[in-house]
């Protein structure tokens, strides 16, 4: 072997070992980095050459770069984050649900409570104009605060809405990034487990993507990554993106999937079904506050009774301008939660408040104690056989143990996250204390390849000297 033989050794072991060093310095770069798999280069001996004495090495070379990573893992951390992200989501529009029925902010309860309290107290003096003044102001404090429960309530159904189409754009751009990254693999020509970084943006936006939508993925022989909905359309093909669009149906959004032959597909129920944030988002939408069993509904229901209920009673009565056939409340066919109000002839004047049934006795009060015997009474609303205090205390307790409910699934969901991440890092983490002790390996193989470039050139030095 000549002299030329052992630099060109040194050199290339000068090489390798910068390159370990290099990826043992982007290790440790990115230990706080979410979803980093740490990077190894893997040292092969270099091919051995012939010579009159056998086989002799030719040092060493890095044979790839390599990702630490367990797909097994990486698809259990996606999947859990999946369902955490859902509950998560859940756990915020129920708490912030919780806040508009609670007792203690909507003093909805409280209100029915005052409301026929107030005809108590009208039954008991029925020429009071002041009474009659009272009952008004309590029906008016009544309307209102159902009214603010529907409008908040409705607010918060168009703000999912708006996240809902927030989440597609967010999802087709994740979607347009692992085509792109596809298509550098492919222009690489190396396999996506060969090139460390393509390798964790995969794992990155796969997981980012799997938090909003319920997917499933596999990886081709060039290392490109395929996305699939659970229900089998395909979201990623190689280098082409497959979009969905939010599109407006009767008001609210809808989601479709563009597939190839340029043919659109609601795909709405199947999200519904499956799981994720978007799926959280339309459940909350449709389910939860809207629906037929839905808050909203919950409260025009409560509306809706109320006022038919005190309407046929009332409207039997006689006031006390001596006529009858008057409504207390406003009459409305639809939106009864939004448009809960006196009526008219009330707000105009609080005579005509009818009390008794008698045109002839006017001091009557079987009318009002009708009515303030309807706050004591079992009534069907929306179908439920309930008087008013229970049905708008079930209202607040549902949601309640709604509420808590997300937030036990959330800390079950990140109490598995964390163990499932510990897992994973104990394979794909990156540990200070091994790559610090990796950094003195290499850092010494380098000097010692470097003590082998000076070894080389006196030997130079000795056989040019032996010619002068």
């Amino acid at each position: 072997m000549s002299i030329s033989s052992i630099l060109n050794i040194a050199k290339n072991a000068m090489l390798a070992q910068q390159t370990a060093l290099q990826v043992v310095s982007n290790n440790i770069s990115n230990v706080n980095t979410v979803g980093y798999a740490r990077q190894e280069a893997v040292l092969n001996e270099a091919d051995a050459v012939i010579s009159d004495a056998g086989l002799i090495g030719t040092g060493v070379k890095v044979q790839y770069i390599m990702q630490h990573y367990n797909r097994y893992l990486e698809t259990s951390v996606a999947k859990e984050n999946n369902a955490l992200e859902e509950q998560k989501t859940y756990e915020n529009y129920f708490t912030r649900i919780e806040g508009v029925l609670d007792e203690n902010n909507s003093q909805l309860t409280s209100n029915i409570v005052a409301f026929f309290n107030g005809w108590h107290e009208l039954s008991a003096d029925p020429l009071s104009v002041t009474a009659r003044m009272d009952v008004a102001t309590k029906a008016t404090n009544l309307g209102k605060t159902i009214s603010n429960i529907s409008e908040e309530l409705k607010n918060m159904q168009i703000e999912i809405d708006n996240n809902i189409g927030q989440a597609v754009t967010e999802i087709n751009q994740m979607l347009n990034s692992i085509a792109e990254l596809n298509k550098k693999i492919y222009e690489s020509g190396t396999n996506a487990s060969e090139n460390s970084s393509f390798a964790n943006n995969q794992l990155q936006l796969f997981r980012e993507l799997s938090a909003k939508l319920d997917i499933t993925s596999f990886s081709d022989s060039n290392g490109g990554l395929t996305v699939m909905t659970a229900g089998g359309k395909i979201l990623v093909e190689r280098i082409t993106a497959y979009q969905l669009t939010a599109e407006k149906q009767s008001g609210f959004s809808t989601v479709a999937w563009n597939g190839g032959s340029g043919t659109s597909y609601d795909i709405t129920d199947e999200i519904k079904t499956s799981s994720g944030t978007l799926k959280s988002l339309f459940d909350l939408r449709d389910n939860y506050i809207g629906g037929e069993d839905g808050f909203l509904q919950n409260t025009d229901d409560l509306a809706q009774s109320i006022m038919t209920e005190i309407n046929s009673v009332h409207e039997t009565g006689y006031n006390m301008n001596g006529t009858t056939g008057i409504s207390f409340f406003k009459t409305v066919d639809r939106d009864y939660a939004i448009n809960m109000n006196i009526s008219d002839e009330v707000m105009s004047d609080v005579r005509n408040i009818a009390v008794t049934s008698s045109a002839d006795n006017p001091s009557g009060n079987n009318i009002a104690l009708a009515i303030a015997e309807l706050g004591d009474s079992t009534v069907t609303i929306g179908g439920q056989d309930r008087t008013y205090v229970e049905f708008s205390s079930s209202i607040a307790s549902e949601i309640g143990n709604l509420s808590k409910n997300a937030k036990d699934l959330s800390v079950y969901h990140q109490n598995v996250m964390t163990m499932v991440e510990k897992q994973r890092d104990s394979i794909s983490g990156v540990s200070i204390d091994e790559e610090m002790s990796n950094l003195i390996k290499f850092q010494y193989a380098y000097q010692a390849a470097a003590r082998l470039i000076n070894v080389a050139d006196e030997l130079f030095l000795s056989v040019l000297g032996i010619g002068t």
